[in-house]
């Protein structure tokens, strides 16, 4: 700009003579159009400046005094010193109270310094423009001042109005559509929402970039609070723009409307003049006795051709109403109108305002669209692009206003349009604006989740090792970013939740690749980033090949008396899991299961099926060996005579069950006998002897499993025929082949029969049904032992399954199964044949309706609805308080949880018991 104006184009301008006979010194001597021009000036500047900074100030009006300084510079060469001194001093008010304007985007107009440059050298040596001549840096640095005080003090009320009209203005539009505009109230409304959104753009627009442009003069470093005020104000404008886009069908079908009434306001004021007018020149010409146009002009008074002359104009000026929507008719009609309202001074000045106001209106109407576009540019921070990285963490560290960060990037965008209209390569101003989302956004994001998803983590294993106080750190939920949409830019997209998952995929796979022992930690922080964030993350990737086979069964069988005792097993899940006892200096616990059992028979033949089930046959021998050893001791024994004393006498029936009480008492009479130094009593010890013959009875099922995966694999290929030996009969095959034939069938069948139809557990059921005989006598009440050996159980697994939570020495008897109980005792009722005397017990039936009772009046104990309702019941429920001190409250809450707690292990082994039955049935 300031090289536009040094070079002497404005210079010649000023100084070029239009007219082929006017000179200068011409225009001096008239009077009339010096106090004309002057007038005009002044009414001209006290109307901008009166709007200025104001609700009521146009898109155009800070630009207009760019203009009006150029007029008054023309003026001041033509009439020299002669010029008006009110016009003198209100340049010198304007150049003092905007020392500093801004035409286009980031172009800087610089107000003292153009006067000084361009205006005579009367002006320049005047007392009123040397003052505010030698201030000229204090007048921007307080200009400067002004505006920063005015973005901290009304940013607020910015920021509620602008939201207010978005509310109002998409609900106006949305409420009643363009095409039903009928009703002059919904044309008004309309016109004044969206006049309203461009008025309160275009203010906020000017403000931003004079304030940023300010401090880039006078090197004022901006604060961060102001940053952040001057970027709730780019959003601001963008939310705009966004807002007439949304509903810019709305918009534009409403524009005929909207002027064609604004037109017929217009046009109905007009009519109103011209009847004011033609009745004034009646009256005149009634005075005046006779028709002027009968006389001379030189008898023709003036007030009587100034009426006929403004009637003349006012015809012109309704004429070109109706080409008012050109530019040419706009012009026509304003040009028109000045000289009706010239010529006419009766007229009005309320009713002329009126008019203008309308015809602005109308122009603001047409022009909605470019002006809309001109109100929310954001070019001016190419410029400053500085900013661009503070602002983008200033949305990111306010997690709640993620929303916003793509009107924030689409401000930055506007910077691209500067280069394209210079037809200018955009691609890299692009990038930057991509790199610095991605460094002050995308990435923080990225490790802020996985640092989240590590501490959630290591808070469950590791207790004490993460303190995180929300209080002093404070709470961000990077979630915020995962729900925004795509941020768009010129030529690509930036979904931020898409990059998180790349991100996380990359990460968990390196470091899994890393320490492979640490794959589960991972699959579980990719869990609670799915439950947390939403994330749709990869399952954790591990090499596809394995090493080696796993756990070699036929090792599992030479030492199964180690195998039983160190792993638990699952009936539905044919999983042996190892106890953490034995893996005390290991971060992992070893599985074994059917795929393990499959891969050793691959390796060693279908033969160490029989194998297994010979090493299980030695091992229950010895196991039964010791059930009877325990069952034949004298403390035992006479415990269990008492119990079947008790079961003649009572000859329990279908509607009674073995009492709950008598099972507990008996579990602790004979914990009374003596307990272990690892606090076993000798039914705990017995429990898990019957635990360790179930689980020798689940390998032997597993293997058998195994051996049946092995076969389907082996013979997946093979075709469902009758025999390859009839095959080769049909071809009519030689010998040899049809030989080959049935050596194949031979070996097909072989396994088939291997597998399928042998029923290892009736062989090991029957082997020892010599148990039943006389001579173990002693053996006849076990099924009266199995109500306190299931009590017990419940006990320790529910124990074990509280020592999952710890670490260290407490953790040691963690587990979190051991269906071999259930299988064991289900094994041990079918080789006595006791199955039908332990179901006339009714145990599990007994059991349930115990604890589902003692629940019950521990709920009842608690409950305020028991009590009644009404004054008494509170006063029944106040008084049940008072007798409970807080202590046995706390004690009976606990109790009912623990009752809660056995009564679902007491179910569970009810169902694996249920189902282990199954396998005995046809034994």
């Amino acid at each position: 700009m300031d090289d536009l104006l040094v070079t002497g184009l404005f210079q010649r301008c000023i100084h070029e003579d239009f007219s082929l006979q006017l000179e200068k010194e011409e225009l001096k001597d008239n009077a009339l159009f010096l106090e004309e021009v002057s007038f005009g000036l002044r009414t001209a500047i006290v109307k901008v400046l009166n709007a200025i900074e104001t609700s009521k100030e146009q898109p155009d009006d800070r630009e207009k005094l760019v203009g009006l300084l150029g007029v008054f510079v023309l003026y001041s060469w033509i009439s020299g010193e002669a010029s008006d001194k009110k016009t003198l001093k209100m340049i010198s008010k304007l150049a003092a109270n905007f020392p500093v304007l801004h035409p286009v985007s980031n172009v800087r107009f610089l107000s003292i310094e153009f006067l000084s440059a361009h205006s005579p050298s009367w002006f320049r040596a005047s007392t009123l423009f040397r003052d505010v001549r030698r201030d000229a840096a204090i007048l921007k640095r307080s200009y400067l001042t002004r505006l920063d005080e005015a973005l901290i003090k009304d940013s607020h009320e910015t920021h509620r109005s602008i939201c207010d009209w978005l509310v109002s203005f998409s609900t106006l539009a949305a409420s009643s559509p363009a095409q039903n505009l009928s009703s002059q109230s919904l044309l008004d409304r309309h016109l004044q929402q969206a006049t309203l959104g461009i008025l309160l753009a275009n203010k906020l627009q000017k403000f931003l970039r004079s304030a940023i442009d300010l401090h880039v003069l006078l090197e004022v470093p901006i604060s961060k609070e102001q940053v952040r005020q001057l970027r709730y104000g780019m959003e601001l404008l963008k939310a705009i723009e966004y807002m007439f886009n949304k509903l810019r069908q709305e918009v534009a079908l409403s524009v005929g409307q909207i002027v064609g009434h604004l037109m017929s306001v217009v046009r109905e004021r007009l009519l109103q003049f011209k009847s004011w007018l033609a009745e004034d020149l009646n009256s005149k010409l009634k005075t005046s006795n006779g028709n002027m146009f009968n006389r001379s002009p030189s008898k023709t008074r003036e007030p009587e051709l100034k009426l006929m002359d403004a009637l003349c104009a006012l015809n012109i000026t309704m004429k070109a109403l109706d080409f008012l929507p050109t530019v040419q008719g706009l012009f026509t009609f304003r040009l028109a109108f000045d000289v009706v309202t010239c010529l006419q001074t009766k007229l009005q000045e309320e009713r002329i305002k009126e008019i203008e106001d309308y015809i602005a209106l109308i122009e603001l109407t047409l022009n909605r669209g470019s002006l809309i576009q001109m109100a929310t540019d954001c070019s001016f921070l190419f410029w400053n692009k500085e900013m661009m990285a503070t602002c983008f963490a200033m949305v990111y560290s306010q997690a709640g206003e993620a929303r916003h960060l793509q009107y924030l990037v689409s401000a930055f965008l506007d910077g691209a349009k500067l280069l394209q209209c210079g037809c200018a390569d955009a691609s890299l101003y692009e990038k930057s604006i991509r790199d610095c989302l991605l460094t002050e956004v995308v990435e923080p994001i990225c490790h802020d989740i996985e640092t989240d998803l590590r501490l959630h983590v290591h808070s469950a294993h590791l207790k004490g090792a993460v303190n995180v106080n929300p209080t002093k750190t404070g709470v961000r939920d990077p979630s915020w970013f995962l729900k925004i949409k795509p941020l768009r830019l010129l030529s690509s997209f930036i979904h931020i939740k898409s990059r998180v998952e790349v991100y996380l995929n990359a990460a968990f796979y390196d470091h899994a690749a890393v320490a492979l022992h640490n794959w589960k930690t991972y699959n579980e922080m990719k869990n609670i980033a799915e439950l947390k964030y939403g994330l749709s993350l990869d399952a954790i990737h591990l090499p596809g090949q394995t090493l080696e086979q796993g756990v070699d069964v036929l090792e599992i069988m030479r030492n199964i008396h180690i195998f039983v005792a160190c792993y638990t097993y699952n009936l539905n899940t044919q999983v042996f899991v190892e106890r953490p006892s034995n893996a005390r200096n290991r971060k992992n616990l070893n599985t074994v299961n059917v795929k393990h059992a499959a891969n050793s028979i691959r390796t060693h033949g279908i033969g160490i099926m029989s194998t297994t089930v010979n090493f299980a046959y030695q091992f229950l021998a010895q196991k039964f060996l010791v059930f009877s050893q325990f069952l034949f001791d004298d403390h035992i024994k006479s415990r269990m005579v008492k119990e079947q004393r008790f079961y003649k006498e009572k000859k329990l029936q279908a509607d009674s069950g073995y009492p709950v009480e008598r099972a507990e008492k008996l579990n602790k009479d004979i914990r009374k006998l003596g307990v272990t130094d690892d606090g076993f009593s000798f039914l705990d010890q017995f429990r898990r002897l019957i635990a360790e013959m179930g689980n020798a009875l689940g390998f032997v099922r597993m293997v058998r499993l195994g051996g049946l995966n092995y076969c389907t694999t082996a013979c997946g290929s093979l075709p469902m025929t009758k025999g390859f030996e009839e095959a080769a009969k049909t071809f009519f095959l030689p010998k040899a082949g049809i030989d080959a034939g049935l050596i194949l069938d031979k070996a097909l069948e072989s396994q088939n029969l291997s597998v399928n139809e042998t029923d290892y557990f009736a062989i090991l059921t029957n082997i020892f049904s010599e148990l039943k005989g006389n001579d173990n006598i002693h053996l006849r009440d076990f099924f009266l032992l199995v109500p306190a050996l299931t009590i017990n159980a419940a006990d320790a697994i529910l124990q074990s399954k509280e020592k999952l939570h710890k670490r260290g020495r407490d953790a040691v008897n963690a587990t979190f199964t051991d269906d071999g109980f259930a299988l064991g005792i289900a094994y041990i009722l079918k080789v006595l044949d006791q199955d039908k005397q332990f179901d006339s017990l009714h145990w599990f039936q007994s059991a349930r309706q115990h604890f589902v009772a003692e629940r019950a009046r521990l709920e009842e104990s608690l409950d305020m609805d028991s009590t009644g309702s009404g004054m008494n019941g509170l006063q029944a429920w106040s008084q049940k308080l008072a007798s409970l001190s807080k202590e046995e409250a706390q004690n009976m809450e606990m109790m009912m949880k623990k009752i809660t707690a056995i009564l679902m292990e007491v179910e569970l082994i009810e169902f694996t018991f249920t189902g282990a039955r199954v396998f005995f049935q046809g034994s």
